[in-house]
């Protein structure tokens, strides 16, 4: 890539996307490079909270309203339209596409202009935007599961999913210490399917002992709908808490907990495992693919937490799990461990050099 050049990166509306799609134009920016950043309309609450890069003199930001129904031909076309013209004035020289139906009118206007395209897939199972302009891509990079011996080839890469800055300097502190008298459990719904979260983990902690009521501290992201009766079970069973529909402060609760109970999706996943954190991974039964589930099990079977499936989830079963690791801090240090193997501090350096 030449010192000069410009980048373009488009990202669908989830966090599982534009997370690490951030990530890289964080480090990007940091490298002085130009870089044009594409998403749709659903990202406004994690633009706002990265503001400060979009400010920046050398980004390009716009915002795409595309429709997810294939049928809506008229905001297709106009969509299509205007990205071409914005890639004619613009010129970058690689496109970069980080999944999700956002990135296939982006993706094609850059076939069209015969522009260099770099896949990102997030998941351990490649989602059906990457899939769709792989044949037209110069390279593939995957950031999640194990590099398979068939894929090396010079198209293919892989390197750990890119994680925020944030996260990079809170895993330089990371330490295995046990010993803390209050135990801080953080639970992630993400952006699909907390409803069933709310339901059944404060009804599962409320079976754990009073002993253990006395110990822990709950970081609890609920839905809007349901944080008055999360946070009244809770309060009557004496149990600390914070409940709030969005955590600004993701990362430092994240690091400052001894293990979270959380979705599969990529993004949550990675960072997880860059702060060594032991899982509870509960994957989202719809995810496109199952691709939850795969993520979830390849992060199982390196030994860094325990997977139950929705359709098995009962607040005993989690009550149980929780238990375990709670009381047996040999195992929870050991899985942590394993865990924090997995992440990569240099993953974002390697990914530039890849875009080259």
């Amino acid at each position: 890539m030449k010192k000069n050049s410009k980048i373009a990166i488009v990202a669908g509306g989830t966090g599982g996307h534009v997370f690490p799609a951030i990530s890289l134009l964080e480090e990007l920016v940091n490298q002085k490079k130009e870089v044009l950043f594409f998403s749709d309309t659903r990202v406004q609450k994690i633009i706002q909270k990265n503001k400060f890069l979009f400010k920046k003199r050398k980004v390009f930001f716009n915002t795409l309203d595309i429709s997810r129904n294939f049928f809506d031909f008229y905001n297709h076309i106009y969509n299509f339209f205007k990205i071409l013209k914005i890639l004619k004035k613009q010129k970058p020289e690689v496109v970069i596409g980080f999944g999700g139906y956002t990135s296939v009118l982006f993706l094609l206007a850059s076939k069209l202009l015969l522009k260099k395209i770099i896949l990102h897939e997030q998941n351990i199972i490649i989602g059906l935007a990457n899939k769709l302009f792989l044949p037209f891509s110069k390279k593939i990079i995957y950031g999640w599961g194990d590099e398979k011996i068939n894929e090396k080839n010079k198209k293919t890469f892989f390197v750990r999913n890119p994680v925020r800055k944030k996260i990079l300097n809170l895993r330089k502190k990371v330490s295995f210490k046990l010993e803390k008298k209050i135990i801080n459990i953080l639970i992630v719904g993400g952006s699909q399917g907390a409803v069933v979260f709310d339901e059944i983990i404060p009804k599962s902690i409320q079976l754990l002992s009073n002993n253990i009521k006395k110990k822990i501290f709950i970081y609890h992201q609920c839905s809007k709908l349901n944080i008055r009766k999360v946070k009244k079970v809770y309060k009557k069973n004496k149990i600390k808490c914070i409940c709030a529909p969005f955590f600004v402060d993701l990362p430092e609760l994240m690091f400052k907990s001894q293990f979270v109970i959380s979705r599969s999706g990529s993004s949550t996943l990675s960072e997880i495992s860059s702060l060594g954190k032991p899982a509870i991974l509960i994957p989202y039964k719809f995810a496109k693919n199952n691709h939850q589930e795969k993520n979830a099990e390849w992060l199982v079977k390196k030994g860094g937490g325990k997977i139950i499936l929705e359709k098995e989830l009962t607040e005993k079963k989690l009550k149980e799990c929780m238990e375990l690791f709670i009381k047996n801090k040999k195992k929870l240090k050991e899985m942590a461990k394993k865990s924090f193997s997995i992440g990569d501090d240099k993953s974002l350096i390697k990914l530039v050099k890849i875009l080259s």
